[in-house]
């Protein structure tokens, strides 16, 4: 059913294959596999993709509501766990998580029960599934569901490297070449602050990494709207602009409520909250 959920979900048996970490063939032969046993179609086979049949989609209806009373159980077992040991999974950013790394080397030393999971992730993995227990995630609007604490702005700033800069003073921001945003940063603040501001023909290429975008920057692709802890800790760019037209986001620790019972995921929220406020000064930049 999770095989057959995947596919229904990403639309193809490859994305499903990438999703669920396994390879193409393995997904195929569940889901013909469940077919045969349910004597269905679930899926029509289209270039396209895969799409549901009418049958399927009354089958994916009640596979989706078994899904979710399962995964509602695991998390509420989940959190009624009162031990300070066991797994524990973070997500984040590639530029958030490397700034946590001796953070959570502290943690891990002082909680040697609880076996940690860090994923870097750019997109939003699912906390109601339990893809992840705890996210660090920078949002304007975070789901209304989840509990969160905010720890500080997240503020952006346009970068160039000293090249890039001299050889454009004399040209408007919008006229001269970017590093551009890609799914699914392309849907963050920074991404419509993009669209917005740098037409699509300034756009010298995208990447779907802000370490990515620093890096292209530092070689002299194009100027990059990056968050200013990211653009400053750069020795080859400079911030040539962060002014109050800038986008702004909120940093957030978000966690589902049944999990947060856990004193595992607790004692690892505070200790999370901590250091990333200790960090405060840096994820907001200075003037």
């Amino acid at each position: 059913m999770e095989f057959v959920l995947s596919v229904a979900a990403t639309g193809s048996v490859a994305a499903a294959a990438r999703a669920l970490g396994v390879n193409h063939t393995t997904v195929l032969r569940r889901v013909q596999a469940f077919e045969k046993t349910l004597n269905i179609r679930i899926f029509e086979r289209l270039r396209t993709g895969y799409r549901p049949t009418p049958e399927g989609e009354i089958f994916l209806d009640a596979a989706r509501a078994i899904e979710a009373t399962v995964t509602d159980l695991d998390r509420k077992i989940a959190g009624s766990d009162t031990a300070l040991q066991g797994p524990l999974s973070i997500t984040s950013t590639d530029t958030i998580i490397a700034e946590l790394m001796d953070d959570v080397a502290r943690f891990q030393r002082r909680h040697p029960g609880i076996i940690l999971d860090v994923t870097v992730a750019n997109d939003r993995l699912n906390l109601d599934r339990r893809e992840s227990d705890i996210a660090i995630r920078a949002s304007a609007n975070p789901p209304a569901h989840l509990v969160g604490r905010r720890i500080c702005d997240l503020r952006f700033g346009i970068y160039a490297s000293p090249a890039a800069t001299q050889d454009a003073e004399a040209v408007a921001l919008e006229k001269r070449p970017w590093v551009g945003l890609a799914p699914p940063i392309l849907g963050s603040v920074a991404g419509e602050w993009m669209t917005q501001m740098v037409p699509a023909s300034q756009v010298a290429l995208r990447t779907n990494s802000f370490a990515n975008v620093r890096t292209l920057a530092e070689e002299g692709v194009g100027h990059a709207l990056l968050p200013r802890f990211v653009g400053d800790a750069s020795g080859k760019l400079t911030r040539i602009e962060d002014g109050e037209k800038m986008p702004v986001a909120g940093l957030w620790l978000l966690s589902h409520a049944d999990i947060l019972r856990s004193p595992r995921v607790r004692a690892a929220t505070d200790f999370l909250f901590e250091a990333l406020r200790a960090k405060r000064a840096r994820f907001e930049g200075e003037a």
